[in-house]
């Protein structure tokens, strides 16, 4: 963080302009959930985006540096796919030896404010309202980046068998090897059997009200901050945006929670896409909140950690059996 400058950016960015022009670097500066984001204004109206990861917690500049590079990749591929609700990719550099000092992304500025959500507000039918546009983005998302990578069970076996060695390395103390062993044993249970051999595609890795960015009309303008996104088996890309999500895995989801549901499933039913089909088959079943624990242990060690204190059930509902959907 000592070498970096901030004020560099404009000159930085403007090698990406044709005509070479300086922006001006907007007061307007904000904290993501890894990186620094500030705004570039230029003469002609338009506005950039320049992603700075410096929250990344990391003191190696290459892990820094992929994680950089693992974002452009997806936001080139969901640009070239024609995803309209992500920033377009302009131009970045991977070294800490630019004028910034740091890598960094710069990326078309969306309009828009985070979306304001809680248990009352928005108030329906705008609340209905955000959730179709919801519903239609991941399916989108979906869409246009499946692809037949392999089976799932291959995918979340080895997350789990990884996470396995480094338990035994002692580089995760909190968890243990019977941890990892419970959770390969309940996998099979998890997941959709009819989705086994289903496509990959890119899940964002955090769809929460923080990086969807929605008009003062409640029309959703943009999703921000890919950090976290990756391509992954459809049982994970479809699952349960974070804004549906228990927020407290103990309790059990609120009346408005599962309204919010119920307009959810009912927006991506109203779609004949193959993508509403899986979606609408992980969201309909009785156990879909334990099933999205479960999938979120295997990929967090929190969620592992919590999951396994629990005894790996949620006190208000049991694991039914595989393949327990019903669409109620």
């Amino acid at each position: 963080m000592q070498n970096f400058r901030p004020e560099n950016i404009p000159t930085a960015i403007s090698a990406f302009q044709p005509d070479g022009e300086v922006p001006v670097l907007n007061e307007l500066h904000l904290e993501g959930g890894q990186c620094c984001i500030f705004k570039a204004d230029f003469s002609d109206g338009e506005s950039w985006s320049v992603r700075i990861p410096i929250h990344v917690q990391s003191d190696s500049q290459d892990v820094i540096i992929n994680v950089l590079q693992a974002e452009r990749d997806v936001l080139q591929e969901i640009n070239r796919k024609g995803f309209r609700w992500a920033p377009k990719y302009l131009g970045s550099s991977f070294t800490f030896q630019n004028l910034v000092g740091f890598p960094f992304l710069a990326l078309s500025w969306i309009e828009g404010s985070p979306l304001s959500w809680s248990p009352v507000d928005p108030p329906r039918p705008l609340r209905d309202k955000v959730l179709g546009q919801i519903a239609e983005i991941q399916m989108s998302l979906i869409e246009c980046t499946k692809e037949n990578r392999g089976t799932a069970t291959k995918y979340f076996l080895r997350l789990i068998d990884n996470k396995l060695r480094r338990v035994r390395k002692g580089e995760l103390p909190r968890l243990t090897e019977q941890d990892c062993f419970e959770q390969r044993r309940l996998l099979p249970q998890v997941l959709h059997l009819e989705l086994e051999n289903a496509p990959y595609a890119i899940d964002h890795g955090d769809l929460s009200p923080q990086n969807i960015l929605a008009d003062s009309e409640y029309n959703v303008t943009g999703i921000i901050d890919w950090g976290f996104a990756a391509k992954v088996p459809i049982q994970l890309a479809g699952r349960l945006p974070r804004l549906l999500q228990l927020q407290e895995p103990v309790l059990p989801p609120s009346r408005t929670l599962q309204q919010d549901r119920k307009t959810y499933i009912a927006s991506l039913t109203s779609h004949s896409s193959e993508a509403a089909s899986w979606i609408s088959l992980i969201h309909s079943c009785k156990d879909v909140d334990f099933r999205d624990c479960f999938l979120e242990s295997v990929i967090s060690k929190g969620a592992h950690q919590l999951l396994a204190r629990l005894g790996w059930k949620l006190p208000y509902r049991d694991l039914q059996s595989a393949g327990s959907c019903d669409g109620r």
